[in-house]
């Protein structure tokens, strides 16, 4: 499946759109468009990376983006085996709030929906009970029609202009500086990181598919992402560490090479970077979530 920019203008037939997803995996590319979009997964895992942000996402998961901001989800690799029996259920809602003119948004009333569209050109992942009454708006929306999903979209941004329950995902600086030929070499960079992490990845090899030396291909890299490629890869890397410490059948020292790291003080180097804690402490923290769950 070939990136797309898509145009919302062509494909939205009403103002809101809503797709419900059953799949047995996510194959939609790297790509951003020109409306905003909320994405509720509510069963599937991977990872998720908006503008120069990149998370674990799993079952529950929730998230508005602005328009123009370039994202992706992209599944585990066992969701792509042949013999997977592994699902995705969520519910993509596409909108264009045209009816928000500038003369309603400048009223003096309206200064917490200001920000919160401000903050939505970084994309929001909504948290806690805020959450919860989103979700609830959102399976009434998926039942409405007309001027009713227009109230529905209303009754979501008015809960959260009001909330606090909400963190912003893509850092503040950042800027989509991506065009068309840019999205596809990206996403063909993306899939190969995901798909072989847990491999020694030559930067040679990542260089040729964007058609690029290493030492261009590395100064793209930064410029378009905001990080460095090894970052990048170790923030993969990481991110699957998080998943298999859930295991407590795996040692950390077996957990350090299936993710792809060639020695220890290596992994738990960059996983103190990444997470502020060793393994072994993130480790226990778990044991004490499930504990008190």
């Amino acid at each position: 499946m070939q990136p797309l920019l898509i145009d919302k203008n062509s494909v939205l037939k009403d103002s809101i759109d809503i797709k419900k997803m059953d799949l047995p995996y996510l194959d939609t590319p790297f790509h951003f468009h020109n409306a905003y979009e909320m994405v509720w997964i509510i069963k599937s895992n991977g990872r998720r990376i908006v503008g120069d942000n990149m998370e674990n996402f799993t079952d529950g998961d929730l998230v508005l983006m602005g328009p123009d901001l370039p994202h992706v989800w992209y599944n585990e690799r066992e969701y792509y085996s042949k013999d997977s029996n592994l699902k995705v259920e969520a519910i993509v809602v596409y909108f264009r709030p045209d009816w928000l003119t500038d003369d309603l948004l400048n009223s003096s009333g309206l200064s917490g929906l200001r920000v919160l569209l401000e903050n939505m050109k970084r994309g929001i992942k909504i948290l806690g009970l805020t959450k919860k009454k989103v979700i609830r708006n959102i399976i009434k929306l998926t039942n409405s029609q007309g001027l009713k999903r227009i109230i529905r979209i209303l009754n979501i941004l008015e809960l959260l202009s009001r909330s606090k329950e909400y963190e912003c995902l893509a850092s503040s600086g950042y800027v989509n500086s991506y065009n068309q030929k840019d999205v596809e070499r990206i996403d063909k960079v993306y899939q190969y990181v995901i798909n072989n992490y847990a491999k020694k990845i030559k930067l040679e090899d990542v260089a040729s598919i964007a058609n690029m030396t290493p030492t261009s291909f590395c100064k793209y890299f930064r410029n378009r992402t905001q990080k460095t490629f090894i970052n990048f890869v170790n923030e993969i890397r990481i991110g699957y560490a998080c998943k298999l410490l859930c295991d407590e059948n795996l040692s950390v020292s077996e957990i350090c090479y299936e993710c792809g790291f060639n020695n220890f003080t290596n992994f738990n180097r960059n996983f103190k970077a990444f997470t502020k804690t060793s393994p072994t402490e993130f480790r226990a923290s778990l044991k004490i979530l499930h504990k008190h769950a």
